[in-house]
């Protein structure tokens, strides 16, 4: 899905975890989500062109 893949490392582009390295763990198929994990108890969901590969 846009080209993520579970386990890769990305950050939001924008809000309050920009900049913050999550890994995907998730795809929400139907909504056509990503569920990005932060850390060991943090995680949300985003859009594909809301979120870049970490170090790009």
């Amino acid at each position: 899905m846009d080209g993520f893949g579970i386990g890769d490392g990305v950050t939001p582009l924008s809000g309050p975890m920009s900049g913050v390295y999550g890994t995907v763990v998730w795809f929400y198929e139907e909504k056509h989500q990503l569920l990005v994990r932060f850390g060991a108890s943090q995680q949300m969901y985003f859009a594909g062109d809301e979120l870049k590969r970490w170090g790009e």
